[in-house]
């Protein structure tokens, strides 16, 4: 994957500068979205997007293309992806694979591939153990391609699917609490980590047309 400039190296910085001078909001989605209404998110101030990429039932989204695209030509500075995995298909590689090969056979451009860890009980099994080295899978796969990962969690998610486990946290995290506060004030550590690199702090919200997540990070 080559990026003029990658969207971990602004988060890592915007990390380690103790004084930064903005913040950052974005979006994330999971359904097909026009350019119209890319157009009036980047308007809005939405300045980032994470398009979801391979869904919950075992398939790449056959609407990433397409939104990654519009996104990118909206005019936002980072547009990354996700992943959200299918546990109960097994082949985690075969799943990062999958997405990746997607992403490049179709000349997708895309800053960081994110791993969408959540729904304990429903798409996670019950050992956790089992569920660790499913995602140490997708993990092993991303970093064999060559590309850049981090985890979207929480703790009421990750804790009761991984139990102590720390494997995500030499990745960034991008944790969800919906308090509607553009600020990690509310942040507590879990699973090893002991700060976050952004935040989605309101769940699904219908704007210009489209239903979104809405994002932030210092």
């Amino acid at each position: 994957m080559k990026c003029s400039f990658s969207f971990l190296a602004l988060v890592v910085a915007l990390c380690y500068f103790s004084a930064p001078v903005f913040a950052t909001y974005g979006l994330d989605l999971s359904q097909a979205t026009s350019q119209a209404s890319f157009d009036c998110l980047h308007q809005n101030g939405y300045d980032f997007a994470v398009v979801r990429c391979y869904q919950s039932v075992g398939r790449v989204d056959p609407n990433c293309g397409d939104s990654v695209n519009r996104a990118w030509a909206s005019g936002m500075a980072h547009v990354d992806v996700y992943l959200f995995p299918c546990f109960s298909c097994g082949n985690p590689a075969g799943q990062v694979s999958a997405t990746i090969s997607y992403l490049r056979n179709n000349n997708v451009k895309f800053g960081m591939l994110w791993f969408d860890i959540e729904g304990p009980g429903t798409y996670w099994g019950s050992s956790q153990s089992a569920n660790a080295n499913f995602f140490a899978g997708l993990v092993s796969e991303a970093r064999a391609l060559g590309v850049t990962i981090g985890i979207y969690t929480s703790a009421s998610q990750w804790n009761p699917i991984m139990g102590g486990y720390t494997g995500g946290s030499p990745y960034p995290l991008w944790y969800a609490h919906y308090d509607g506060s553009a600020s990690f004030s509310d942040f507590s550590a879990f699973g090893g980590w002991t700060k976050p690199s952004i935040k989605q702090f309101a769940g699904t919200t219908a704007i210009c047309s489209a239903g979104i997540d809405k994002n932030w990070y210092p």
